[in-house]
């Protein structure tokens, strides 16, 4: 196959410039692993050695990130996480291997773990799909979630327990030495669970700025499950890196936050939440009384209203929350990117960005932009996501995906 790709008569939408970008008539040249140049119009190329493809006027972007996942929530996955964490192994793994399948037939080709249910599920994943075994995105793998006594987890049947810094700072060092590279904190209750309600705050600057550092001695990452304003504002001005949820956000959270606006990130998981108060998990037993004890409506409010202060303020948001249950299932991660658009007053561009652009710093990859130099992480769509970003969700309208500048996915219907 040759070293080179011409991606012909398509329509790119960069990613690399403003919120009202429109995508523009051009072909994009692939040499190796990157994008060599992006040209208006048509690009003149020896043929001979350059394989042209025509997209005939097909819709090019940059591949999707998603960074907050859990690849062990297999695609029936129904709220069962002990039950995921009992399973035997052999067949789990499996499970595992079909969601990074999906994530990649979606057009998400870079994912950032957010806890798993067997320990090795993304570290076995990532090396698999590296060595080009399977088929699934680039991945920055996370270990079980870390929780302190008296919290969520608390057992330790699912998560690692922390009572004080030095024990975070042996458990940080355990996971990375597995693989991990995204370490998990959880620093805030969560209302579903009514005996930890969303409010509580977990943890301690020390516990935390020990994960950090000696994350760091790793090249690793540290996230959290923050929806309290005080477990916000802790976990910003201890440095970590994804502060997952932000539904909670008072001035002394967004001091903190715009103190450090050039190295923290915030991922939501809007259309989780939006999904639950909606009533879409009411078939799985999440009833409006469950719902009610839960917060979850209040939580929604405040959440919609944290996002539009933050989005306003110039903190860098990132799209991904929770998708694997039915009601948020697997293959649907663009349902986040809608939200954005409808609550959030985002552009569809806007939008986009929180899952191409913005991730990449994040991570260290040159990824997220259709430019020169990029990674070529690709995705290619019928119809127009600047103008309805729910394009994304039709899988009829996904033609096809590349990574590493390989078409890794091809629709079969649109390519017979």
């Amino acid at each position: 196959m040759a070293d080179r790709t011409l991606l012909r008569n398509a329509r790119v939408l960069s990613c690399a410039a403003g919120p009202d970008e429109v995508p523009a008539d051009g072909d994009v040249l692939i040499e190796g692993n990157r994008i060599a140049r992006v040209v208006p119009g048509r690009a003149e190329v020896d043929e001979a050695g350059t394989r042209v493809v025509d997209l005939h006027g097909a819709t090019l972007l940059p591949g999707l990130s998603d960074a907050h996942t859990h690849i062990s929530w297999p695609l029936d996955f129904v709220f069962d996480h002990d039950g995921v964490a009992a399973s035997p192994p052999e067949r789990h793994i499996l499970d595992v291997a079909a969601v990074a399948r999906t994530f990649l037939e979606s057009g998400y080709t870079l994912i950032v773990g957010a806890g798993v249910l067997q320990p090795l599920d993304d570290v076995l994943a990532k090396d698999f799909i590296d060595r080009g075994l399977l088929p699934g995105p680039r991945i920055i793998p996370s270990g079980a979630m870390v929780t302190e006594p008296g919290a969520i987890g608390a057992d330790g049947a699912l998560m690692d327990v922390a009572p004080d810094a030095k024990a975070m700072r042996e458990i940080v060092a355990r996971q990375c030495d597995s693989g991990v590279r995204a370490i998990k904190l959880f620093i805030s209750g969560d209302g579903i669970m009514p005996e930890f309600p969303s409010e509580d705050t977990y943890m301690n600057d020390e516990m935390l700025l020990a994960a950090v550092d000696e994350a760091d001695r790793y090249g690793a990452i540290v996230t959290a499950h923050a929806r309290s304003a005080a477990s916000v504002a802790m976990a910003a001005r201890t440095g970590v890196r994804v502060i997952h949820h932000a539904c909670f956000v008072d001035d002394e959270a967004m001091t903190a936050l715009e103190a450090r606006r050039d190295d923290v990130w915030v991922c939501p998981g809007l259309h989780y939440v939006y999904a639950m108060v909606h009533g879409d998990a009411e078939p799985w037993g999440m009833t409006p009384e469950r719902l009610e004890r839960s917060g979850y409506a209040h939580e929604l409010t405040c959440l919609v209203e944290s996002l539009k202060r933050l989005h306003a303020a110039g903190i860098r948001i990132l799209a991904g929350g929770d998708f694997g249950h039915q009601w948020t299932h697997h293959g649907t991660y663009a349902r986040e990117l809608q939200r954005y658009v409808e609550l959030v007053g985002m552009t569809p561009v806007e939008a986009l960005h929180t899952a191409t652009r913005n991730t990449g710093p994040l991570v260290g990859l040159d990824t997220g932009t259709v430019a020169e130099g990029s990674l070529a992480d690709l995705l290619v769509v019928d119809g127009d996501p600047s103008v309805d970003i729910g394009v994304l969700l039709d899988p009829a309208r996904r033609r096809a995906v590349m990574k590493d500048g390989q078409f890794v996915y091809v629709n079969p219907e649109s390519f017979p």
